[in-house]
């Protein structure tokens, strides 16, 4: 038999008993909880690729580069927005552009005739540059009276009113 002197020896020396705490640690599963980041990181990298993508191709718009001249009560035509309208432009150095295309003046006749045929409205809507050389317009706008069009628009922004300064008091 074995005498122990003190209390703190007979505890360690008592055998280890049950406890539902050490039973629940033993029976607990050792998963490993980890979020799977390939998908998130792989949808990153496709929407960053395609933003490189599309800054890169350069977007030229036509609107961007010809400035419209400005009157005090235009009307609005909504058929220059559809996507069948016919649009010639004579930009401030003198280009002429059908739609989106650039194109060569004296070609014009034939692509207006064309768009026609296609079922394009007997309209032609004509921006040209503020700017612009009155010889390059009126060249441009007698192609187009050349093409039998009789219903030319011009299209034009509203001008912004000016007021007067207010005086001081």
């Amino acid at each position: 038999m074995v005498v122990v002197s003190k209390l703190s020896e007979a505890l360690r020396l008592r055998p280890k008993a049950w406890r539902p705490s050490k039973a629940l640690r033993k029976r607990r599963a050792n998963y490993l909880s980890l979020l799977d980041a390939s998908g998130v990181a792989a949808v990153l990298f496709f929407f960053v690729g395609m933003y490189l993508v599309m800054s890169a191709t350069p977007v030229h718009s036509l609107a961007a580069i010809v400035d419209l001249a400005a009157v005090g009560h235009p009307q609005p035509e909504p058929g220059a927005l559809r996507e069948d309208a016919i649009i010639v432009i004579v930009t401030r150095e003198g280009k002429a552009y059908f739609g989106s295309a650039r194109v060569v003046p004296k070609d014009l006749p034939d692509l207006i005739r064309e768009a026609y045929v296609q079922g394009g409205k007997r309209k032609v809507y004509f921006k040209a540059d503020a700017r612009a050389k009155y010889g390059d317009v009126q060249a441009v706008f007698d192609l187009i009276c050349k093409a039998g069009v009789q219903h030319v628009v011009f299209l034009v922004e509203q001008s912004v009113p000016q007021t007067p300064a207010s005086s001081n008091k």
